[in-house]
Formats: structure tokens, C-alpha cells, sequence
């Protein structure tokens, strides 16, 4: 988990770093762990040569840091996922369907094609080719998400489940979907009333401090007060209920000594 995989001495590398001097840095370390998966270790167990490999798994890394160890451009960029070729206008129009398409092998084969150019393209046509790779990917990464991520994203749920809520958006039925102008009505309200029963100020962006405030009975409590019927604030609060009951699985460091019955119950 995220307590596992952090890596605090490349982050540092990443953050304060060009693309030039991390390649220098951890070029060698990226060397050594090549060679080292080439090898094999033998060691005598019990009177008998046994034979290991090694493995290495770049798990926990930040989306910047995935972008400078892929070869990919900076988070600005029109390309705006790493783990696919999504565009800005397509991951507009598509926020349900995901898959994981981008590799390490692939981005190097696009970088090959970036640096050669083999088809005579113009600048736009290579850059659509090769999807926002732009320099030599030099390490490999794995995709996962961290603790602190699942907090965010879950915490982004729940921050629309409680204006929908507070608009009674089950009530509508088959009118047309709320104008900006309501919907811009629903936030501000929550927000006056988070600010005011639970001192927590409106954000522009989530993050972890703010999820995890909000990620409460007592948030959930605040939120119901706007909430006019019954049985609906009986859900938001089983809900969330349900929501703290499994959040060990993904902040313990070894979910299934510590949490063993939410990990089987957890899909």
C-alpha cells in the first residue's frame, strides 16, 4: 500500500529536476536493476541449490512522476490520462468506461516513432500518433492507486452525491437534467454549511486533508440537515456507514492481517 511503495528519494528527483539531469541520476539504477533481472541467484536450501529471479515493480508513483519515467508530456497536455490514449474531449464526453491500454512498451515504440518520424507527418499528425509521448521512457511503472487517492476520489463521490441530495435529484423523475444555475445553487449551499457547522473552507480541487474531513459521520450528519425526507438521509448515513466500515482495506498497510473480514467482503 501506499506506506509500501512510496518512494521518497525519486520523488525528490522528479520534483526538482529536469528530464536531463533524473535520466543522469537514476540512469544507473535503472542499469543495475536490468541487469539484475537477467540473473539469477542460487542459493542452497536444505543441502540444495535453489535458483531465484528478481523482480521489480514500480508501484506508488505520482501521475507526474509516471510522466517523466514514461516519456510522456506534462500533466497539461491534450493527453490527459497515463494509462490511455484518452484525449481532454473524449474523457469529457466518456467518464464511465475505462481501460488500460498505455505500456512501457509501447511508449517506447512511440518514441522511436517520435524521434524518426517515419511516415513524413506534419508536427499535429505525429504528435496524434504517438499520443503525447515526447522523450525516451527510461522506466518502467505499474499502474496502481494509492491510499491517499482512493480518499480523494471516493471523498469526490460523495461531495456530488450530497448536492444531488440537497437538490432532490431523485424526485425529478423524467424532467430535464438541472440547469448550471441549479446546480452552482446545490454547492454553494453545501458549502455554506460545511464552512459553517464543521469550519471547512470550499476547495477548487479535492485533496487528502479535505476528503478525509469530509469522509464523516458528523459530515454526513451537517449534510442531512438540508436533506428534507427521511429516508433518504437514512441512506446517505448507511451509506457512509458503509463507506467507513470498509476504508481499512485501503489504509491498512497489510489488509488481510489487519482487516481480514472487510477484505472478503470488499468489491
Amino acid at each position: 500500500n501506499s506506506e509500501l511503495s512510496c518512494k521518497p528519494l525519486c520523488l525528490m528527483f522528479v520534483d526538482e529536476s529536469d528530464h536531463e539531469t533524473l535520466t543522469a541520476i537514476l540512469g544507473p539504477v535503472v542499469a543495475e536493476r536490468n541487469a539484475m533481472k537477467e540473473s539469477r541467484l542460487i542459493l542452497s536450501l536444505g543441502g540444495l541449490p535453489r535458483s531465484f529471479s528478481f523482480h521489480f515493480r514500480g508501484t506508488g508513483y505520482d501521475e507526474k512522476m509516471v510522466r517523466e519515467m514514461e516519456g510522456l508530456e506534462a500533466s497539461g497536455s491534450t493527453y490527459i490520462c497515463t494509462l490511455c490514449d484518452s484525449t481532454r474531449v473524449e474523457a469529457a464526453h466518456n467518464m464511465v468506461l475505462h481501460a488500460i491500454t498505455r505500456s512501457h512498451q509501447e511508449n517506447l515504440e512511440r518514441y522511436e516513432v517520435w524521434r524518426t518520424n517515419p511516415f513524413s507527418e506534419s508536427a499535429d499528425e505525429l504528435r496524434d500518433r504517438v499520443k503525447g509521448v515526447s522523450a525516451k521512457p527510461f522506466m518502467e511503472t505499474q499502474p496502481t492507486l494509492d491510499a491517499l487517492h482512493c480518499d480523494i476520489g471516493n471523498a469526490t463521490e460523495f461531495y456530488k452525491i450530497f448536492q444531488d441530495e440537497i437538490g432532490e435529484m431523485h424526485a425529478r423523475g423524467g424532467a430535464p437534467p438541472p440547469s448550471r444555475e441549479e446546480r452552482r445553487r446545490w454547492r454553494a449551499a453545501l458549502d455554506k454549511q460545511l464552512r459553517k457547522k464543521l469550519k471547512l473552507k470550499p476547495v477548487m480541487r479535492m485533496n487528502g486533508n479535505y476528503a478525509r474531513r469530509l469522509m464523516t459521520d458528523e459530515s454526513v450528519e451537517v449534510v442531512c440537515e438540508l436533506v428534507r425526507s427521511e429516508e433518504r438521509r437514512q441512506a446517505l448515513r448507511e451509506l457512509m456507514g458503509l463507506y467507513l466500515q470498509m476504508k481499512p482495506v485501503w489504509r491498512a498497510t497489510w489488509p488481510a492481517r489487519e482487516c481480514p473480514d472487510q477484505l472478503c467482503r470488499y468489491s
